[in-house]
């Protein structure tokens, strides 16, 4: 468990923001040279961009011009009527449209790493290398009836797709209820930069609650383990030490039977599936050795 009260390295503001049309508005933010090369930074479910306030610095450091995105629906990009893996894997292509001729590096967290890995086999000339950070795979869900997902969606629209608000304090402890690992001063200061204050006082996350992807998923265990496994460029996978259930991914051993024949697996003893945030220098590390080493 992490220390509750003091941050391992102190959160730092992007350096720049802008927007894309991509059909749908699509809010981007950096950090590092804005000469520097491209490395994009892509966040998990129910996270946003500024959720690389701690990580994404140390890349920067390093000279790379980092770049991270709010995901559909997340953050300060707009909501979509429908959510759809198709329509994500578009956003992350056009995000990489948007950036100086590439191919460029990617590092995903959870959602974000099969994101990144999807958009790899499909668009290898966008994709350099990628860095997968607990994320190979759409989440395992245990079954669920079709009419419970139905209703479930249903809810959503009865209720306005609002997020659930609260005080910040209260928005916090939800968040780590759910993420127990991550220390209370991780957790305010996402609420500081991920949620909005109404009038009232309370607050709520820059989230839309349809934009969660509702199981079953159309793509298998299987079938995306195979992709992986087909993957033409390099591959760091970077596996949680200590198992949650929020991550719901495969396990060491069904992961290093399946890497693509430039893939390399670190399991980071110790940590969770929030990695980056629990020791972002460790990780950091890991990954600009990694890119460090593309060109050999």
């Amino acid at each position: 468990m992490t220390d509750s009260t003091a941050l391992p390295i102190a959160p730092q503001a992007p350096a720049r923001s802008w927007m894309i049309t991509n059909p749908l508005e699509v809010a981007l933010v950096e950090w590092g040279p804005a000469d520097g090369p491209p490395l994009v930074l892509v966040h998990g479910g129910g996270d946003f961009a500024r959720s690389f306030d701690g990580f994404a610095p140390l890349l920067a450091a390093a000279g790379w011009r980092v770049v991270a995105w709010d995901q559909r629906g997340h953050g300060d990009s707009a909501r979509a009527e429908l959510y759809g893996w198709s329509a994500e894997l578009r956003d992350l292509v056009g995000v990489l449209q948007a950036l100086p001729s590439g191919p460029h590096p990617l590092i995903g967290h959870s959602k974000g790493g099969v994101l990144a890995l999807d958009v790899a086999a499909a668009r290898p000339d966008l994709v350099r290398a990628v860095v997968a950070i607990d994320g190979f795979i759409r989440r395992i869900y245990p079954p669920r009836p079709p009419e419970e997902t139905a209703e479930r969606w249903l809810d959503l629209q009865r209720g306005g797709r609002s997020a659930r608000g609260g005080t910040a304090a209260e928005l916090a402890d939800g968040r780590q209820a759910a993420n127990p690992r991550l220390n209370r001063a991780w957790i305010d200061h996402l609420v500081q930069v991920g949620a909005t204050r109404h009038d009232d006082g309370n607050w709520s996350w820059k989230i839309d609650p349809a934009a969660f992807p509702l199981p079953p998923h159309a793509v298998s265990l299987d079938a995306s383990l195979r992709r992986m496994a087909a993957l033409r460029c390099p591959l760091l996978a970077l596996k949680a030490g200590v198992e949650e259930a929020i991550a719901g991914q495969p396990a060491a051993d069904i992961l290093a039977a399946h890497l693509p024949p430039l893939g390399r697996l670190e399991v980071l003893d110790g940590l969770g599936h929030f990695a980056h945030v629990e020791d972002p220098g460790r990780v950091a590390e890991l990954a600009l050795s990694f890119l460090d080493h593309l060109g050999e």
